[in-house]
């Protein structure tokens, strides 16, 4: 399973099927790749990802809850890179970094609409859309960056 799709599967795992931790927790959320070349060998560790925010989730949660959004736009970046990984040579994939849900009908439509249809509808179809950056940091250092482009967005 590709570093991203575990991502958005987390978050949607996480807002939707568990308790929203308290103020206090300070849990931190973290991912492990599954890709096939750290299954090869078996002296290699693998990489994982984890939020520098420990209350992602609560974020997401009263989004969907309180909130009622009807899109998402999460806008992943790395704060351990100079550079975002997901935006350096990613052949054949388009803004790698940004990934959108959808929780009603109209957020459907609202992802078959032009890039600007904010602008063209005065900014009233972007009521109930939110974008949420999300910070992560990979461990060990530099493994994100040093998988292909194929397991980074599987």
């Amino acid at each position: 399973m590709s570093v991203a799709v575990a991502i958005t599967l987390v978050l949607i795992a996480m807002a939707n099927s568990t308790p929203v931790p308290n103020s206090t927790t300070t849990t931190e959320q973290d991912w492990t790749t599954k890709s096939s070349t750290a299954g090869d060998d078996p002296g290699r560790v693998p990489c994982r990802l984890k939020t520098t925010d420990p209350f992602v989730h609560n974020k997401v949660h009263h989004l969907l809850t309180v909130d009622t959004a009807t899109l998402i736009n999460y806008v992943l970046n790395f704060s351990n890179y100079s550079h975002n990984p997901l935006t350096i040579n990613m052949d054949g994939v388009y803004d790698a970094q940004k990934w959108s849900r959808v929780t009603t009908a109209h957020g459907q439509t609202l992802l078959s609409l032009a890039f600007n249809y904010g602008v063209l509808s005065m900014m009233t179809l972007t009521l109930g859309t939110v974008t949420l950056p999300i910070e992560l940091q990979d461990s060990p250092f530099g493994c994100f960056s040093a998988a292909s482009n194929q397991q980074k967005v599987e």
